[in-house]
Parts: structure tokens; C-alpha cells; sequence
């Protein structure tokens, strides 16, 4: 009998192995992954800190740590160590480099750095199982014990393994899942005391308290519950004889007491690297203690810090309403929504039978039940009352306790004779695991996604809850597989992830994202009332606006069915062309400051914008059929208006901030090429001289470029040098934005330098590119790196 239970148990554990195993490959490094990361690895290989304490993520050392430790030795991670940032405790950029911008191999690292938390998560199940058969092993002696012994292992185990929101998270490397383990860890620790106390078993608890408060600063909840717990323990053993080898004398709980206490310290010192160092921070009353070396101070510093980011407002997300304080019944909703259907009824039923029996139990079986319910119960309570509404993952530690608690209370219940001769209870125990077996693979891989049948499950999931919930930038990958696939050209992106697009070979457009990197909010080329034809890729959470001022951002396709998704976290919309090909040039103003009945004018949805400071700069289409011109506030300059023979055309539209203008398309622009700049993939056409002005010391010159490749990041400069080759005045930059510079547009661009104070003499004046980010710049078909224009005589 037992060997068989133990090759189904092993099966179980197996099988949770292999989902998340195979499942976790398909995912993009997800929010927090890399932060953590880089900051445990960091620690780990003893990297220095430029004098200080290291990265502060806001949370405690241990599991970030354990997620790099198969990294420590891999000669091909490398960490960026040299770039200024790292000199900084801020973990964004470091991350930033570490995992995408140095050349570490991104699927190399996510898989081992995610191993750790997988076995985490086996190692919870495996726990939850033992807890609920020796709960009832230990508290049954009738002729049933072993069957219900059985019972309970299995159902506390199967209820962990093949939960789809703990499959999501033991994939990643994050703390959510590490402080459930942790949590059951040291719950199943200080249950054991209990029944048979001794101080060998008082250390075993003090340890896996240690490890607990190593995880995450929420595991400082669990203090007072554990001891609410150990003093209902304490009670109990004093006033009921019944306890029997639980027997607990006061001088055995005192001592035990010290020893939890004490090892718990020392586990958590030790999991820190036995650190010391002065506080850098104020502790509430006792200060900064005189600024004398503390233990843990590091420890104390990263609690603090989450301290004062608890007081930062977080947008949250529920059932379409907005907000930065939260909602109360905001873990109430999505446990429902979240938790498997058949484990919620699983769970009712052991609360009835629970509540039939506690009144009339025994002081072990009131003990018990305490233990299981009391930490999940005012963990629960506790969260009601924050501010900060992310997600279910913050309830991840409640269930390897209601496992434990369905698993001890169904499994006496189906063992015995009144209910196993009824049938109708294990038949149903059996449907609703069954079922819950089912609904876990029927989701696969897509775990995080996961919605329960109460709200539609995972297709209408983000009408209810986004950010981890659903969408917690998963996904990038499938899309990246999805475009190849279906053959689809350039898609409209916006994303919600820390994961680059770029990476994994994603032809896109950048829209509205968070973080906002994908697009430059001075060029913002989307419509809302009106969207551009193609595919549009849209992550759950900025479909509907959490993070933007605009929450209706994206409002068009929230009223839309998607085409299809990916993981169910992004959504995919596509929408026809209307209209013939429409040119707009935007003169300090963008598309989404039309009105709606001013965009209707243009006849299309195909509109491609160009954006331009209209005082220093303009670009000019080629081959044009249907040409408009908004202007905002700026005028556009004299030296530019010829160009587009603005002159006596009076505006079709008008508003408070702009002016809306159809112009006769322009002919073909007289561009004579005299240059060719190029640097990777990046060519512009150098077209000479406009026009130059020079008077009362003041230099202006209108340049011509015509944009030859596809845009890329590029600046202008006009270099006056003297006879030494040296710089004696300049003019650096570009006024148009260089996305909206499309193949074959012309750009006349206004440089202005101020030449008085310069001593008499010739100087050259030269004119080139280059990159903004690196600064190197493009090079001319002669191998220079600058085109030489002409000579300057001041007297």
C-alpha cells in the first residue's frame, strides 16, 4: 500500500514537474525577473559597489540570491559592471543592460535562473501532501486511519500541483511563489512542535523562520499569526490533558521559545552573509543607534526603503475601474475569479464539515485547524486593508494552507463508513479533482492567464483583472512566433513588459506601452477614434489604459472583438483600410490633438504623420497624393514657406491650438544629391545649400537631406572650424522627429550660429550625422566623416 502511494504521489509531482518545465521555455522574461536577477547574482560573485551597499529591489536577499546560483560560475554571464549605473543602488538600468544590451543570451539565463524557483515549488507540494496525511495519521485510530491518511496526502498534494496559478509562478524568478514555500515551510515546522515538543524540533522552526523572513518584507505578516498559533498551542497543552505526548511544561516553552527565536535570527543573518554595517536610514525609536555596526543592516535598509515606496501610489485595475488606493473587496474578487472553480467547492465543503466538527472536536483536532486556518485567514484579512491591488500572486501563500486544510478535512471525511457507503462524496471529490486536472492542462502553457469559468475564463479575464493577473509581458515570444507564422509585415505594438520586441526579431510599430519605451511620446502616430489599417498587438493592461493618463487610450478596441491573442495577454486586432494614402505634415503638434471631425476630413484612416518643429525645420513628401499641414502654436519659419507654398492658402480647419491646412501637392522636390552618409544600415542624401543668411554676426543656412534608407536615430551638425581643424562654433541637432523622416522625404532643416566673438580669419564650415546614442557619426562615399561645404572670411 504505501509503495503504491508513493509512486502516485512521485507521479503527481512529475507531472507538475513537466508542465512547468516544458511550459516555462514558451515565456518572456516577465516584469521583476531581471531586477532580481542581476541584483542576486550581483551578490553572489562579490562584485564591487563602488563603496556602496549594492541594488535595492525592495525585497529581502534570499531568493534573489537562489535564483543565480546556477549563474555564479557560467563564464558566459557576464554583469555590467563598468557602465556608470552600477555604481548606483537603482536596479533599472543594471537590469536593463544585463539582460538585453551586453550580449548575455536571454534563454540561456531565464532557464537557469528559473530552475530554483521550480524546485521551490515541488518542494511546497511535497510539504502540503505530508502536513495533511500526518495531520490525520496522527489524529485518527480507528480502522479507516490508513485510508484517510491516503486520502488527505493526495488531495492536499494534487490541489498544489496542478493549480494553474502556482504553475505560473514557480516558473519565475520572482518572490511571490519563494514566500508561499517559505511560508509553508515554517508553518509545517512549528505544527510539528506541537506534537511532540522538544527543542531539536523548536530549532527545525526557528530555521524555517529564518528562511521565511528571507524571501519577501510581507513575510513579517506571518509573525504575529505564528505566534497566535504557538500561544493557542501553549493553551491548549495546559488545559487539556488530553493532548497527551503534547504535553508542553513552561520551562520547555520557554526555552523552546529562546531557541526559535535565536535560530530564526541567526538563519536569516546567515542567509544574508553574516552582514553587518552602520544603518543608513532612521529605525522607528531607536534610530540610527548611534551609528554603530548593526547586524542585518542591509536587511533593515531594503525594509525601510519598502517602507517608503508603500507610500507611492500603484494604478490598479477592477472590473473596468480605475485606481491609486485600491478597493477592499479587491482580493476577494480575484480570488474568486482565480482560484480553480472545483478547488473554491472543495473548499466550502471542508469550511461546512470544518464548522460541524470544531465545536464537538478534540483540543488536537481545534489545534489543527488553528494552524491551517488562523496564518491564510489573517494573511487574507490583512491584504484587504492595503493600498497596493497587483495582483493574486500576493495570495499565493494562503494556498499550500487551504490545500492542507481541504486535503486533512475531505480526506477523513471520504475514509469513512457513514459517507464511503453514501458514494455520493467520493464521486464528487473525484469529479471536482478531476476536473481541476483538466481545466490545468486545457490551459497549457499559459498559466498566468488562468480565469475560472465565474468570469469566462482566460478569453474574458482581462474585462475583470490585468497586470500579473493576466498580462505580466509574458507573451513577447509567442507574438514574435505568431508574426513569423501568419507572414504579417510591420505590426502596431504596445506592450506591457520590460521584455524588448527588438530581441526577438518583432517588426513593429511603437504605441502607448509601459514602461514607455516603444514609442516617443513627441511623435505619437496613433489615432484613437480612428486607428491606422494593419495588426495591432495590444497587452492586456495599457488595452485598457492602467498606466496612462488617458485610460481610453485604447478605448476603439476594447469595443472590439480580437482577432486572436497570444497566451491570452495579448490581444490582436486588425483594422481594414479606408480611404486612399494620406500625407500629414505636423508642425509642433500631433495626431491625437485633431478633433475628431478635423481627422474625418482627411478622407482616410491611412494617414502618415510627420512631425517637425515648424520654426526650424520642415520635410517635404515625395510623389504626394493627398497632402495636409497642421500647425499648433508656431508659426512656420519665412526661410520654409516656400517650400510647401503655404502663401494665401487659408486654413480648412481651425481650433483653439491649431490650424488645419489641404495644400496643393507640391512637385517633385529639385534634389541634387552631392553626398551619400551611411552608418549600418542608415543612408541620407546630402542636397547642398538652401539658402544662406548671414548678418549681424548671426550665420543662417538651410541645409537639404533627403532620407535614402529606413529611419533610423540620426543628428545634423554645421561645424565652423578654424585653421587648427578645432571647433570655434556649432550647431548641433534636428527639428523633425527622425521616425516620422520616411524613404525619399526631403528635409529642409534652419541652422543658426552665432560667429560674433570669433577673432578675423578663414574657417571651414562642415556639415554630417550622427548617432545620438553612441556618437559616432556617418560616413560620406569619400571615407569622411563630415562633408565639406564651403569657407568663411571674417574681417
Amino acid at each position: 500500500m504505501r509503495s503504491k502511494v508513493l509512486w502516485v504521489k512521485t507521479a503527481i509531482l512529475l507531472a507538475m514537474f513537466g508542465l512547468a518545465l516544458t511550459s516555462m521555455r514558451a515565456e518572456s522574461p516577465t516584469f521583476d525577473e531581471q531586477g532580481f536577477l542581476v541584483r542576486g547574482l550581483a551578490y553572489l560573485r562579490g562584485e564591487e559597489r563602488g563603496g556602496h551597499r549594492g541594488l535595492r529591489v525592495g525585497h529581502p536577499l534570499g531568493l534573489n540570491a537562489l535564483n543565480a546560483s546556477l549563474l555564479v560560475n557560467d563564464p558566459t554571464v557576464v554583469l555590467p559592471s563598468a557602465d556608470p549605473s552600477w555604481r548606483e543602488t537603482s536596479f533599472h538600468r543594471p537590469a536593463e543592460l544585463f539582460l538585453w544590451e551586453i550580449g548575455n543570451d536571454v534563454e540561456h539565463i531565464m532557464f537557469l535562473a528559473r530552475l530554483p524557483t521550480l524546485w521551490l515549488g515541488l518542494l511546497m507540494a511535497a510539504i502540503a501532501g505530508r502536513w495533511a496525511a500526518e495531520i490525520v495519521h496522527l489524529r485518527n485510530r480507528d480502522a479507516n486511519r490508513s485510508r484517510a491518511t491516503v486520502f488527505a496526502g493526495l488531495i492536499g498534494l494534487v490541489l498544489l500541483a496542478f493549480d494553474p496559478n502556482v504553475l505560473a509562478h514557480m516558473r519565475l524568478v520572482t518572490t511571490d511563489l519563494g514566500l508561499a514555500a517559505a511560508a509553508t515551510i515554517a508553518g509545517f515546522a512549528l505544527w510539528h512542535y506541537f506534537q511532540r515538543p522538544s527543542i531539536a524540533r523548536a530549532a527545525v522552526g526557528g530555521i524555517g523562520l529564518g528562511l521565511l523572513l528571507n524571501t519577501k518584507f510581507t513575510a513579517l505578516l506571518f509573525l504575529p499569526l505564528f505566534g497566535l498559533v504557538a500561544l493557542l498551542g501553549v493553551v491548549l497543552s495546559r488545559r487539556n490533558r488530553s493532548f497527551g505526548t503534547r504535553a508542553l511544561p513552561i520551562s520547555l516553552a520557554w526555552k523552546s521559545l529562546m531557541v526559535y527565536v535565536v535560530l530564526g535570527f541567526l538563519a536569516l543573518w546567515i542567509g544574508n552573509g553574516v552582514q553587518t554595517g552602520q544603518l543608513s536610514s532612521s529605525l522607528p525609536f531607536v534610530g540610527s543607534l548611534g551609528g554603530a555596526d548593526v547586524p542585518l543592516s542591509d536587511y533593515l535598509d531594503q525594509l525601510l526603503d519598502i517602507g517608503n515606496r508603500l507610500e507611492v501610489s500603484t494604478p490598479s485595475f477592477l472590473l473596468g475601474r480605475y485606481s491609486d488606493s485600491g478597493w477592499w473587496f479587491y482580493f476577494p474578487v480575484a480570488f474568486l475569479a482565480k482560484t480553480p472553480l472545483p478547488t473554491l467547492l472543495l473548499l466550502a465543503s471542508a469550511l461546512i464539515f470544518s464548522l460541524r466538527e470544531l465545536m464537538r472536536g478534540s483540543p488536537e483536532a481545534r489545534f489543527d485547524t488553528a494552524a491551517l486556518l488562523i496564518p491564510p485567514a489573517g494573511y487574507f484579512a490583512i491584504a484587504l486593508t492595503t493600498d497596493i491591488n497587483l495582483g493574486y500572486r500576493h495570495l499565493l501563500p494562503v494556498l499550500p494552507f487551504l490545500s492542507v486544510f481541504i486535503g486533512t478535512t475531505l480526506g477523513e471525511k471520504l475514509a469513512t463508513a457513514e459517507l464511503t457507503r453514501r458514494r455520493v462524496w467520493p464521486v464528487a471529490t473525484g469529479i471536482l479533482v478531476g476536473w481541476l486536472i483538466v481545466a490545468t492542462i486545457a490551459i497549457y502553457p499559459h498559466y498566468l492567464a488562468f480565469f475560472n469559468v465565474l468570469v469566462g475564463g482566460p478569453n474574458n479575464g482581462w474585462r475583470v483583472l490585468v497586470d500579473s493577473n493576466l498580462d505580466w509581458g509574458q507573451d513577447l515570444k509567442g507574438l514574435a512566433e505568431w508574426q513569423s507564422k501568419h507572414n504579417v509585415g510591420t505590426l502596431w505594438l504596445s506592450y506591457f513588459g520590460e521584455a524588448r520586441p527588438e530581441y526577438y526579431g518583432i517588426d513593429y510599430v511603437g504605441l502607448d506601452s509601459f514602461p514607455p519605451r516603444l514609442m516617443d511620446p513627441e511623435a505619437r502616430p496613433f489615432f484613437p477614434d480612428d486607428p491606422a489599417p494593419g495588426w495591432y498587438a495590444i497587452s492586456a493592461t495599457t488595452l485598457q489604459g492602467v498606466h496612462f493618463n488617458d485610460h481610453d487610450v485604447f478605448r476603439y478596441f476594447r469595443q472590439r472583438k480580437p482577432s486572436a491573442n497570444i497566451g491570452h495577454s495579448i490581444l490582436l486586432f486588425h483594422v481594414p483600410q479606408r480611404g486612399e494614402r494620406v500625407d500629414i505634415l505636423l508642425g509642433n503638434l500631433q495626431l491625437d490633438e485633431l478633433s475628431a471631425d478635423d481627422f474625418a476630413l482627411l478622407g482616410s484612416n491611412a494617414v502618415i504623420p510627420r512631425w517637425f518643429d515648424a520654426g526650424q525645420a520642415v520635410l517635404l513628401p515625395d510623389n504626394s497624393r493627398s497632402l495636409w499641414l497642421a500647425l499648433g502654436d508656431s508659426e512656420l519659419d519665412p526661410l520654409l514657406a516656400p517650400s510647401l507654398g503655404l502663401a494665401g492658402t487659408a486654413p480648412t480647419a481651425e481650433s483653439g491650438h491649431y490650424r488645419l491646412y489641404e495644400l496643393a501637392v507640391p512637385p517633385r522636390q529639385d534634389f541634387r544629391e552631392q553626398d551619400l552618409l551611411s552608418l549600418k544600415q542608415g543612408n541620407i542624401a546630402f542636397g547642398g545649400e538652401v539658402q544662406r543668411v548671414t548678418e549681424d554676426g548671426m550665420l543662417t543656412l538651410v541645409s537639404s537631406w533627403r532620407q535614402v534608407g529606413e529611419p533610423r536615430p540620426v543628428k545634423l551638425f554645421l561645424h565652423v572650424l578654424d585653421e587648427a581643424g578645432s571647433i570655434a562654433a556649432q550647431w548641433d541637432g534636428l527639428d523633425v522627429h527622425w521616425q516620422g523622416w520616411r524613404p525619399h522625404d526631403t528635409l529642409r532643416q534652419i541652422h543658426r550660429i552665432d560667429l560674433t566673438g570669433l577673432p578675423p580669419g578663414t574657417y571651414r564650415l562642415v556639415t554630417g550625422a550622427y548617432d545620438p546614442s553612441s556618437l559616432e557619426r556617418w560616413q560620406s562615399t569619400s571615407g569622411e566623416d563630415f562633408i565639406e561645404l564651403d569657407k568663411i572670411v571674417l574681417p
